[in-house]
């Protein structure tokens, strides 16, 4: 397909839509044709009544701006009318057993981001839920900045970041589905802004994901409803060299985690890990330990290593 600039537009009206457990071949095209795509079923009603049920013991007390009062760039990128919680995977057991610990899911992420199955870092597990009244927010590409430092910030090249919106309510476009535009991360000039209007909406029905990869332009839409929320768990992995944006070992206690699954705990960091496939990994290590042998984390390994 050739390439696209940024006065063109999108390369096509609507996103792909296709069933979650399509196989890795089908997804990983579509992706690296319009930088995203729409699973449909990844999680149950039954389980999205579950994580809605969990997350609203503790929904109630997040801040629409991660807690920011000033006016500036940041707490707008976040929305006034938006809330925002982070540390999902805490919060909600239904949520990371049925939905991160997926191992369809982790054939996903490990097709787009180096690494082997189980081996990327956990970069975010938020949830958002956009009441009336908020704005379109800005268009972004996920991994950009981490792109630009990098130096390939440009078509083509590893993925450094892939993102999953899940969604927990059905999702219209007037309740602020997510605007895409597709093919945008194959123009050649990373730094054009791109404009709402060439943007389509991501619709989805409760349990649906929309899996992004981080070079593609998107942003939360506009709630013109008078009454409806939309919630999602963005939840995003990186490279397993790069600092998360939620700090795990911080956010969660060993005691926590020592009940998850062994391919959690590896995706936020308790585990040593490898880029070769040695095992036990080389890296992340304490006094030339693995660290989950340190911190008594003996489980199955889901890692990939077998």
């Amino acid at each position: 397909m050739p390439q696209t600039t940024h006065a063109d537009s999108p390369a096509t009206d609507t996103l792909a839509r296709m069933p979650f457990g399509t196989a890795v071949a089908d997804v990983m095209a579509t992706i690296a044709r319009d930088g995203g795509v729409v699973l449909t079923g990844a999680v149950t009603r039954e389980q999205v009544a579950a994580i809605n049920a969990e997350l609203d013991l503790v929904m109630g007390t997040a801040d629409g701006r991660f807690g920011m009062t000033e006016d500036n760039y940041l707490a707008k990128f976040m929305g006034a009318h938006t809330k925002r919680l982070q540390h999902c995977i805490k919060y909600s057991r239904t949520y990371r057993e049925a939905f991160v610990a997926n191992d369809t899911l982790a054939e996903y992420v490990a097709a787009l981001v180096d690494g082997g199955i189980g081996r990327q870092s956990l970069f975010s597990s938020h949830a958002i839920e956009i009441h009336p009244g908020e704005q379109c927010q800005e268009l972004h590409r996920d991994g950009r900045g981490f792109l630009a430092r990098l130096g390939i910030d440009r078509p083509g090249g590893a993925e450094i970041l892939v993102n999953t919106l899940l969604a927990l309510t059905d999702i219209t476009e007037d309740m602020g589905a997510t605007r895409v535009i597709p093919g945008s991360h194959r123009w050649e000039d990373y730094t054009a802004p791109g404009s709402q209007e060439q943007t389509v909406p991501a619709l989805l029905d409760a349990g649906d994901i929309l899996m992004l990869n981080g070079r593609v332009l998107h942003g939360g839409g506009a709630n013109v409803t008078a009454n409806r929320a939309r919630r999602l768990i963005a939840t995003s992995w990186v490279m397993n060299f790069i600092v998360p944006e939620e700090a795990w070992p911080f956010a969660l206690s060993i005691d926590e985690v020592r009940d998850y699954p062994p391919r959690l705990q590896a995706f936020l960091g308790f585990h040593s890990f490898s880029y070769r496939g040695e095992h036990p990994g080389f890296l992340w290590r304490v006094d030339n330990r693995p660290l989950e042998k340190v911190l008594g984390l003996t489980g199955r390994d889901t890692t990939g290593q077998g």
